[in-house]
């Protein structure tokens, strides 16, 4: 799943697209026959180099990268790699089957989200 997601994002960050809301709800099985994943809902994507980003702050909490989600200046930029943190998220979960994040409800999550405030620990 990981490799599949991977290839997909190597292809968008090649064009210099972010997909910016990388969560599990966004990835969809091509097929019921095997396990092969592709990226969905580009709503919230664009490309890095835009002069003006229509969403500056995006994403959803719990997935989004801290250049995300701490940003300041409106007229910042950031990069694509932005995505790798949200797949490392979901690489987690896929492990462990819970969120690095402990937090019961959406404040504490986007708290703990912004801080970037986890302690990586296994099953």
């Amino acid at each position: 799943m990981i490799k599949d997601i991977l290839k997909g994002l190597k292809e968008m960050h090649s064009k210099n697209i972010m997909h910016r809301d990388l969560k599990p709800e966004n990835i969809l099985l091509r097929s019921k026959e095997r396990l092969e994943c592709v990226i969905a809902d580009y709503g919230l994507a664009e490309f890095a180099e835009s002069e003006e980003y229509l969403f500056m702050r995006c994403g959803t909490p719990g997935y989004v990268a801290p250049e995300i989600i701490n940003l300041k200046d409106m007229k910042a930029r950031y990069k694509p790699i932005c995505d790798i943190f949200s797949l490392g998220l979901i690489f987690h979960i896929l492990l462990f089957g819970k969120s690095i994040f402990k937090g019961k409800t959406y404040n504490q999550v986007l708290a703990e989200n912004r801080l970037c405030n986890f302690t990586l620990e296994g099953p």
